[in-house]
């Protein structure tokens, strides 16, 4: 596997549980769901502009759109930033929509809501995405040298994320439905590895936990009796 795309590719698709959250109701998201879903949101962010070298703003929270929308970057050849600043370069920002008009980008980007009534020169994510092709072709270009997720102080690419994604699968045994609680900001790159590439890729299943919920594993800290640090994930 070279690139992050891969992990939600169509020979990728299962009826195994990939992604749960609870966001008020619960979310559930099998294998098949997962990545049919992160392929219309690759296609989705094409149509507005999103090529290799893009960067894609992302407010993260406990549901499964900023996961889509990391691998429709992925898949894109886009950068991703969660939680950027309020000024931001962004070709599109995906947010909730409460909020999301406060963010200064370039002329011509587009704001994409994932919760509440989206206002004037904003789109309803599960309305585009839901509505669009499932297949999103990965441009050549794109490989384990291009890079991918952003923070604060650096840039990581698609192969190291990946390798250390591999560490932290084979660190912690991680494997067929392992269930990883992620419980540290996406904007943080190990909830990112940890929490959601390292299950995706061994078969496992991530988790936004609920109150008081324990699964197997936790990226930061919570009543998990076994916790992935972060030091040395990345």
């Amino acid at each position: 596997m070279e690139t992050i795309g891969e992990l939600v590719a169509r020979d990728q698709r299962t009826r195994e549980p990939a992604l749960r959250a609870r966001t008020g109701v619960t979310l559930r998201y099998d294998y098949y769901q997962l990545c049919t879903t992160a392929q219309k949101t690759g296609n989705f962010f094409s149509h507005r502009g999103v090529r290799t070298g893009s960067l894609v703003g992302v407010e993260s929270a406990e549901s499964g759109a900023p996961v889509l929308s990391l691998f429709g970057a992925a898949l894109l050849g886009a950068r991703v930033r969660f939680d950027p600043p309020r000024k931001t370069d962004a070709r599109l920002l995906v947010a909730p929509s409460e909020g999301i008009e406060e963010y200064a980008l370039p002329a011509g980007a587009s704001r994409l809501a994932y919760d509440g009534e989206p206002g004037v020169g904003v789109e309803s994510f599960g309305e585009s995405v839901w509505s669009e092709n499932p297949a999103c072709p990965t441009p050549s270009e794109v490989g384990p040298d291009t890079p991918f997720l952003e923070t604060e102080d650096e840039t990581y690419t698609h192969g190291q994320l990946l390798a250390a994604t591999e560490r932290v699968v084979d660190r912690w045994g991680i494997g067929p439905g392992t269930e990883v609680a992620i419980r540290t900001p996406l904007s943080e790159p190990e909830a990112v590895v940890a929490g959601i590439l390292a299950p995706l890729s061994a078969g496992g299943v991530i988790v936004f936990p609920g109150p008081d919920e324990a699964v197997d594993l936790a990226v930061g800290e919570g009543p998990e009796s076994t916790v992935i640090p972060p030091d040395g994930v990345v």
